[in-house]
């Protein structure tokens, strides 16, 4: 089946919907970090494994659509060995368990593969194939970017973006303190937020 080309406002309604079946009123509440993890393991019934899966960290993060066998690398070995996975989980780089600066991109990384399990589950189900081994760069290019513009509308809400930005009006003078503030409020990185800001166009 081929991969399905979402329009950004489609992404967007996704995203709302994705946190709407979390808590119906969320979208009205006080902006803050959105509850990645329970809506993964609550809402949507996935797991989240952490697992070594590379040996330089270039992937940190792997949805699984069927039962089967994938790899990681084990370090007490020192090389890649197989591992039973079931469907609906979603594998994450240990790597970003380390350090707490990367808090961050671990949270963008659950919510990218969150994004890849909403958006391209009826595309890889049944493959045996998870997205980040999918091959077919024209149809990858496409699935990551609509996995990373879900994720950055899941992470950071639209409404809830524009009013912290304009709430934070009297006290940040730079565009470098909305940057750091916001990334604190939603508990995202300064890059994810730098990157939302600029989408609105109010930086």
């Amino acid at each position: 089946m081929p991969v399905i080309f979402f329009r950004p406002q489609t992404l967007v309604s996704i995203a709302r919907k994705a946190l709407s079946e979390y808590d119906t009123a969320y979208l009205g509440r006080p902006p803050g970090p959105v509850p990645i993890e329970t809506i993964i393991e609550k809402t949507n019934r996935l797991s989240i494994e952490y697992k070594y899966l590379t040996n330089d960290g270039r992937e940190l993060g792997r949805m699984i659509y069927d039962d089967g066998i994938t790899t990681y690398f084990d370090k007490d070995i020192n090389d890649y060995a197989l591992m039973s996975v079931r469907g609906g989980t979603i594998l994450i780089d240990a790597s970003l368990l380390e350090q707490e600066s990367l808090y961050g991109r671990l949270r963008f990384t659950l919510a990218h593969e969150l994004s890849h399990y909403l958006l391209h589950k009826c595309v890889f189900s049944g493959t045996g194939t998870a997205a980040a081994l999918y091959q077919n760069e024209v149809d990858e290019d496409a699935t990551e970017w609509q996995a990373n513009y879900l994720a950055q509308a899941i992470l950071m809400p639209n409404g809830q973006v524009k009013r912290c930005f304009y709430a934070l009006r009297p006290t940040c003078k730079s565009k470098q303190e909305y940057i750091c503030q916001m990334a604190k409020i939603f508990e995202v990185s300064k890059q994810a937020m730098e990157i939302r800001l600029k989408g609105f166009s109010l930086i």
